[in-house]
């Protein structure tokens, strides 16, 4: 018998909420844990292995890259994956997986990216299993409040996104954004879309570096 005073409390309220995200069970606080540790740059719950991108990779796995290529640098979910890149050819910062709702993944910057003024994508697609893939209609910034604002806004609409490729064009100096120890969230609030939040740990005055969208 269904209890005749469900709904006159906040608790009630609360478990509402919960069911009506995702498949509707109580496992869908894990969803919303998960968001809020995006949402705070927070990582000790990504306790899977995460794969380490030297420069050599990123250079390999542009364009025409192969599928080892484009393996050795598409981030491992639920994982702190690093990249090392110097940025000295032209290359692909990583690959995202295919998005899950509720999937997180980090990539630390821990290399020094200003050896050339070549452009470094972050692919939506290419990966395996993630032809679907695109990064959610969102504005995408920089969060330091030492340096100027770098930010970009992505294609598409709401409804419809459609920037596949999110792309950080350093300067050749050290005066850039994302100097090593920045980090990059990506989180999956639907299936096949990633939203993105930008910590940074720049280097010198950290006023170049720039974000577009293709």
């Amino acid at each position: 018998m269904a209890n005749p005073m469900y709904g006159q409390n906040k608790s009630d309220t609360k478990l509402d909420v919960l069911k009506s995200v995702g498949d509707g069970d109580f496992s869908d606080a894990k969803f919303l844990g998960r968001y809020l540790d995006y949402m705070a740059g927070y990582q000790g719950n990504l306790t899977a292995t995460g794969i380490a991108i030297t420069d050599a990779e990123a250079v390999a796995g542009l364009a025409t890259a192969t599928t080892a290529e484009i393996l050795a640098t598409t981030l491992i979910k639920f994982a702190i994956n690093t990249f090392a890149g110097t940025n000295s050819a032209a290359g692909s910062m990583c690959y995202l997986p295919a998005a899950v709702a509720g999937d997180h993944v980090v990539l630390d910057i821990t290399g020094e990216v200003d050896d050339t003024t070549a452009a470094l994508p972050i692919k939506c697609v290419g990966a395996p299993g993630a032809a679907s893939n695109v990064f959610a209609k969102q504005a995408i910034a920089v969060h330091s409040a030492a340096i100027a604002a770098q930010s970009v806004e992505t294609a598409g609409t709401a409804g419809t996104p459609t920037s596949v490729n999110l792309i950080y064009t350093p300067a050749a100096a050290a005066t850039n954004c994302l100097g090593p120890g920045s980090m990059i969230h990506f989180f999956a609030p639907v299936d096949d879309e990633w939203l993105v939040r930008i910590d940074a740990v720049q280097k010198g005055t950290g006023a170049t570096g720039t974000l577009t969208v293709s």
